[in-house]
């Protein structure tokens, strides 16, 4: 799925964080991180926030892809984006520890994620994230892939892709792009596409200097 793939070196176990599982020693990221694949949904309205979702798949493989707005400019939504917390899945985990600086990118952090329901899991997501154009303080386009790299085996993959760019006629604002793979016991194309949705609201959120959205 991922091509041009490099082994770059992780965080090795870290006894101070009561809460994290043994980490893997490597993760497998592309040398320049793009989309897993094309994205199927098509641009809502610019003059909204909105979102747009297009979901399919089977047991083998779930899929989720959306498109939308956040009025705001592109330095905003990465400074909101850079903020590990609006990315985690805030309506499935109970707990989460944030590890930074993982990876050798722009930025990148592992997250360590507990979810508390019939039984107890855990899993890890590494998050690696790329200016691609434009620079850190003034970004034209960032890129980001996450996927699962330890924990429980009822998540087989978990693994996504997120693309931030200025509206070409806007500057005020900024597109966001996303795509989600997962298979995963008892869960479908349903569990990701809340998921995306809830990321844009966070996201939105954010970027205006508002709390995030509690579930």
């Amino acid at each position: 799925m991922l091509l041009l793939e490099y082994a770059v070196r992780m965080v090795r176990c870290t006894p101070w964080l009561l809460l994290a599982a043994c980490r893997p020693d490597e993760v497998s990221f592309p040398a320049r991180l793009a989309p897993l694949e094309p994205n199927r949904a098509e641009w809502p309205d610019a003059a909204e926030e909105g979102l747009a979702v297009v979901s399919g798949g089977d047991s083998d493989l779930w899929w989720a892809h959306s498109r939308g707005y956040v009025h705001a400019p592109p330095a905003l939504v990465w400074a909101a984006l850079a903020d590990p917390a609006v990315v985690v899945d805030r309506r499935e985990v109970d707990v989460w520890e944030v590890t930074p600086d993982v990876l050798d990118f722009d930025r990148s952090w592992l997250t360590h994620h507990v979810v508390e329901d019939v039984l107890t899991v855990d899993y890890d997501l590494t998050w690696a994230w790329e200016v691609q154009a434009g620079t850190d303080a003034l970004p034209e386009r960032v890129v980001a892939q996450w996927e699962k790299t330890a924990g429980t085996p009822f998540i087989d993959v978990l693994s996504g892709s997120i693309v931030l760019e200025g509206h070409p006629d806007d500057p005020s604002i900024t597109a966001l792009s996303v795509v989600e793979h997962l298979k995963a016991s008892l869960r479908d194309d349903e569990t990701i596409t809340a998921y995306l949705r809830d990321l844009h609201a966070s996201v939105v959120a954010a970027s205006h200097g508002e709390p995030l959205p509690r579930w």
